[in-house]
């Protein structure tokens, strides 16, 4: 059985505060999204973090302002959890997906990575715990590619966050009665 936990987009340009896009919702599940990496790493599983990645010019800055420009500060992993992940270097349990849209999967190699594609070297992954930012974006749109491939997920609630309460409440309640994901 492979439990994999998968962390979207925590990096400093959503949650840090002064950050491009950062909201204060993000800081508030820094302590919860931090025990399920520990969780997991403690019990020998694997954690995939997804990367929000941009070069100047994308596209989606004439939706949303530059953010997450690959070689800046505003793209790494928050400092706390780079605090956690030093105690587990070398494992080889421990994976980084760079994205430029929405869903991780498009244009990267999660498909593989989590054992999805015919002839994977790859065990299929048996369930994937999802946390991070932002609920109603890369979070939506990353669950409904595992359920579209059949994958169960487990959504944690208190482990994602968005800028609007109400988008939040909404792509859970979406996660939950048209995806078919566990949300706890």
């Amino acid at each position: 059985m492979r439990k994999v936990l998968m962390v979207i987009d925590m990096q400093q340009d959503f949650v840090s505060e002064g950050g491009a896009l950062s909201f204060p919702a993000a800081r508030e599940i820094i302590p919860f999204v931090s025990a399920r990496i520990k969780e997991a790493l403690d019990q020998e599983r694997e954690v995939i973090f997804t990367l929000d990645t941009h070069q100047p010019g994308d596209a989606e800055f004439q939706k949303f302002p530059p953010h997450c420009l690959e070689g800046t500060p505003g793209h790494d992993l928050i400092p706390e959890l780079k605090e956690i992940l030093s105690a587990y270097e070398g494992t080889g349990r421990v994976y980084f997906v760079k994205k430029n849209r929405y869903s991780a999967f498009y244009g990267t190699n999660l498909e593989n990575l989590l054992g999805l594609t015919p002839g994977s070297d790859r065990e299929r992954v048996t369930e994937v715990e999802l946390v991070g930012v932002c609920t109603n974006i890369c979070c939506f749109f990353t669950a409904e590619e595992l359920a579209n491939r059949d994958v169960p997920v487990v959504a944690y609630a208190k482990g994602m966050a968005t800028f609007d309460p109400e988008a939040h409440k909404f792509a859970l309640e979406q996660m939950a009665s048209v995806l078919g994901i566990k949300v706890v």
